[in-house]
C-alpha cells in the first residue's frame, strides 16, 4: 500500500491513509450518489485526520450508524465511517493528493439495496477478515 495525503476543498482538514487505490467502489445509496465519492477502505492504524479535526461536522440519517463527515467551513465530505464497517475508514479519494482517477476502475455496492447489498459484500470478503 501507499501513503497519501488528502485534504477538503479549503484544506483546514487534512489527513493522511495508507491504502490500496485498486480497492475502491462507488456507492449508489442516497447519499453517495449525491457527494459523487470514490471510496477506499483504511482500518484505523492505517489513517490519521493530521489537522482540522475540530473543524469536522458530522452528517448521520436513518440507522444512525454511518459517520459521514465534512468540513464545517468548504462542506466537502472526505471520508466516512461506512455502516458495513464503522470501525473503519472509507476515503473519498477525490480528496486525496495527485491521484489520476482515469485509471480507477471502482466496484459498485448498491447502497439502494443495502441489507441485500451488506451480505453479499460480507460474504465475498469473508477471507479478507
Amino acid at each position: 500500500m501507499t501513503i497519501y495525503k488528502g485534504s477538503c476543498h479549503c484544506e483546514q482538514v487534512q489527513f493522511e491513509v495508507d491504502c490500496d487505490l485498486s480497492k475502491t467502489m462507488e456507492c449508489n445509496c442516497s447519499i453517495c450518489s449525491k457527494k459523487g465519492a470514490i471510496y477506499s477502505p483504511a482500518v484505523n492504524n492505517n489513517f490519521k485526520i493530521s489537522q482540522g479535526k475540530e473543524l469536522l461536522a458530522l452528517y448521520q440519517f436513518g440507522t444512525k450508524t454511518a459517520k459521514h463527515h465534512f468540513c464545517k467551513h468548504c462542506g466537502i465530505h472526505p471520508f466516512v465511517n461506512p455502516r458495513i464497517a464503522p470501525n473503519m475508514w472509507l476515503v473519498n479519494i477525490r480528496c486525496l493528493q495527485d491521484i489520476d482517477l482515469e485509471n480507477i476502475q471502482p466496484d459498485q455496492f448498491d447502497g439502494k439495496n443495502w441489507e441485500v447489498a451488506a451480505k453479499a459484500f460480507m460474504e465475498q470478503n469473508k477471507h479478507d477478515q
